[in-house]
């Protein structure tokens, strides 16, 4: 009889509850701690996955001087271009302002068609945040003063959305080391990704945020979108985020397809869930990074 009384011990047990709420948030407040302290998150990642091949009609697009050398020409078909990790402490005034132009490029005319409209100075203020991470694709074979301006094949413009196009929230050189150089001021912007690791405001749960996939018009629809997708991803899951989470304009057809085709969901905070939202012109998507965490649905 004794013995029988332990029983109810392993039911208790079973019906543990897991760490306090307290406990959950300190745990949070360390991963994002550690996640946002990495200086060089892409030195673990092989250099030939950072390299991006141009192929000669994307160069061509490119470069508007027509009177290149033979020699240099088969030189410029063998370009490549780099994927570079910053932060926005780190960002060259330079590249900072060309990541803005192919944004309002992109994305301008959408801005001002939505509900939000188009604020510059607030979109400025949003790449300058001190969390905000950034994966930039440089070449510096290429002039950014030369290169032919975004708009002549605006992706906001016309509505038709590429499939390596979004908007996020509100959308080489030394390969090991994303501090910035002299080489780097003068390289044009193919595209970027702008991302941050922060709590998600609902779960309490790291997620990272990709408020920004842009590329440049000339070499869209060749993967790169998914490429950086890929390595923001990545980076996430290694440093303890749970999911990747997105805003896309209902408008931005491509990118809603270019998203659930790389397996995002609309998210369960998402305005299309709740009842009054008939006039929202968005939808938050995301993608858990492996199991639900059981903690966020307490």
């Amino acid at each position: 009889m004794a013995k029988s009384k332990k029983k109810p011990q392993a039911m208790k047990k079973s019906s543990k509850k897991g760490p306090s709420k307290k406990a959950r948030l300190k745990q949070l407040q360390h991963t994002l701690k550690e996640a946002n302290a990495q200086q060089n998150p892409l030195e673990t990642l092989p250099s030939a996955f950072l390299t991006v091949p141009l192929l000669p009609r994307q160069l061509s697009s490119l470069s508007i001087n027509d009177e290149v050398h033979d020699e240099k020409k088969e030189e410029k078909d063998n370009e490549a271009a780099t994927i570079h990790h910053f932060s926005s402490s780190n960002l060259p005034p330079d590249i900072l302002q060309q990541c803005l132009k192919l944004f309002e490029a992109n994305m301008g005319d959408m801005y001002k068609k939505s509900n939000w409209g188009l604020n510059m100075e607030e979109k400025l203020e949003e790449l300058q945040h001190e969390n905000a991470r950034f994966l930039v694709v440089l070449d510096s074979s290429i002039n950014s003063s030369t290169i032919p301006d975004a708009t002549t094949k605006s992706v906001g413009s016309n509505g038709d959305a590429d499939d390596d196009t979004a908007v996020a929230r509100s959308g080489a050189g030394n390969l090991s080391n994303d501090a910035p150089n002299n080489n780097m001021e003068r390289s044009t912007v193919l595209g970027f990704a702008h991302y941050r690791h922060e709590p998600d405001d609902d779960s309490k749960i790291p997620i990272t945020y990709l408020y920004e996939l842009q590329i440049h018009p000339a070499i869209q629809k060749a993967g790169l979108g998914k490429k950086l997708t890929t390595i923001v991803e990545l980076l996430s899951l290694k440093f303890g985020m749970k999911k990747v989470m997105l805003t896309v304009f209902h408008a931005n057809v491509g990118a809603m397809k270019f998203y659930e085709k790389n397996k995002y969901d609309v998210d369960e905070s998402s305005p299309s869930n709740f009842a009054g939202s008939e006039d929202c012109d968005y939808e938050i998507m995301s993608k858990f990074l492996g199991a639900p965490d059981a903690a966020a649905t307490e």
